[in-house]
């Protein structure tokens, strides 16, 4: 009892010690205002109407109020790792990882226990490959941790003694399932002694003396290669640290985070796969600020594109752009007072015009009565 509480123990102290590892602690600097009591000395001039000026110095006590700054260490979830709702800090791998795998670190992804990673030939992505402790019989692959399933063409043989599951047997269908012979392969047949393989009816037929002498007439050499091993001594590679030895080979531990992702799955609305397999923001757009936080990435229009790109009411989802109605609304009251002022404006003008007409029209006629009174004798 003793020994599986010291397990306990020990292993919630690493459990510990590697969630620790996970947060980051700064300095955050708060500043409040307080309340404090001040004295100042007034100096107060005497009256210029005394013989002797002597000034009287008194203090004065008053309420004020002043900044003070504190600082406290705040302890958080350091980039690349989000809050779950049971306060850790769990890493985030924005491109996710392959079936059987697990994120580990920031993009990085690890296989679970009975699996290890492969990389697939095609496009280079890593995947989980399960591991059988003992290797599966001929026709047989592994498809989960120690378990292996007959593949195409091969049956599930009955278990031989205390044997969990038996071996895999070819399947044959020519030739009546290989009558008067074994099945060797998938679809290939070897014959019995007495028997030969008929290509035109596709089965084994018996042999008889005219068969025979067809035989021995058209009789081709086949030989088996046999397949020799080499006596020298395997030296197994040394893996580095980050790396573990699976069949002969260093499969690494951990890879990145579905290095391909968007060349396979494709981006989000408003954003572009770029050859390295990540993701990016189309012209126009910027990433979310929330979404450093929730681990998805997503985009948005800057601000200039939704006020200046009025061209575009309806974005790619013809969703309305937010700022068209109050685009076209402020445009059309500026247009709408211009409007009155032209109106105005020109009704005003007509009126000086008319104004000034008139005027000129008035001194035109005293000028002429002056004229004509200068001949009166």
């Amino acid at each position: 009892m003793k020994f599986i509480w010291a397990l306990i123990l020990v292993l919630g102290s690493v459990a510990a010690n590697a969630q620790r590892d996970n947060y980051c602690e700064r300095n955050e600097t708060i500043r409040t205002t307080v309340p404090v009591t001040k004295q100042r000395v007034i100096v107060k001039q005497s009256s210029k109407w005394k013989i002797w000026k002597k000034t009287e110095k008194f203090i004065e006590i008053y309420d004020s109020e002043e900044d003070q700054d504190t600082h406290r260490l705040v302890r958080e979830c350091c980039p690349g790792y989000l809050e779950v709702k049971s306060g850790l800090c769990e890493p985030i791998c924005t491109r996710g990882c392959p079936a059987h795998a697990s994120c580990v670190a920031p993009d990085r992804c690890e296989c679970i226990s009975g699996y290890v990673s492969a990389r697939n030939h095609q496009d280079g992505s890593h995947y989980c490959e399960p591991i059988c402790q003992t290797p599966c019989p001929a026709g047989a692959q592994c498809v989960a941790p120690n378990t292996c399933v007959c593949g195409d063409g091969y049956t599930q043989l009955p278990p031989i003694g205390d044997g969990v599951s038996g071996g895999c047997a070819p399947v044959c269908r020519v030739g009546d399932g290989c009558a008067n012979g074994q099945c060797i392969d998938v679809e290939r047949c070897s014959c019995n002694s007495g028997y030969r393989w008929d290509k035109a009816e596709e089965r084994c037929t018996e042999l008889t003396a005219e068969s025979i002498s067809e035989t021995l007439d058209t009789t081709e050499d086949h030989t088996e290669s046999l397949t020799t091993s080499s006596t020298a001594a395997f030296t197994a590679p040394h893996c580095p640290d980050d790396f573990v030895l699976f069949r002969g080979e260093c499969r690494e531990k951990q890879f990145k985070s579905n290095e391909v992702g968007c060349l396979k799955s494709g981006c989000g609305p408003h954003q572009v796969c770029l050859d390295s397999g990540v993701c990016q923001c189309s012209d126009g757009y910027v990433p979310e600020e929330s979404g450093q936080a929730t681990g998805v990435f997503s985009c948005r229009r800057t601000f200039f594109d939704q006020v200046l790109g009025l061209n575009e009411a309806t974005d790619d989802e013809d969703k309305l752009n937010p700022w068209t109605i109050p685009i076209i609304g402020m445009a059309s009251g500026f247009l709408f007072v211009l409007l009155i002022v032209g109106l105005l404006g020109g009704r005003r003008y007509r009126q000086e015009r008319a104004a000034l007409a008139n005027k000129e029209m008035e001194c035109q006629y005293s000028q002429k009565t002056v004229d004509v009174d200068e001949w009166v004798p």
